[in-house]
């Protein structure tokens, strides 16, 4: 598995993986603007870490890795019907 730093907060995909405190994370989205914008990431599926964080640009580059040649599909969202017998 390799993994490249994230310096630039240009190239954050929703598709691709994170690693971010040794936890797989996907890219959610950017709030805020300017130099006081916050990057928005998710855990993946079966992580032990369960809740969104927000990083910075200044520590986007110190904890964010890319794993590379790992991308993140979201599941296609299944409608179940139940059907009760009477």
């Amino acid at each position: 598995m390799k993994l490249n730093p994230v310096f630039e907060p240009k190239i954050l995909s929703q598709s691709k993986v994170y690693l971010i405190d040794c936890v797989q994370y996907r890219y959610v989205r950017t709030e805020g603007s300017g130099k006081n914008s916050k990057y928005v990431f998710a855990p993946l599926p079966k992580q032990r870490k369960s809740s969104e964080i927000s990083l910075n640009s200044t520590k986007l580059g110190i904890r964010c890795q890319e794993v590379e040649g790992m991308t993140y599909e979201q599941p296609n969202e299944q409608i179940v019907v139940q059907i009760g017998l009477l």
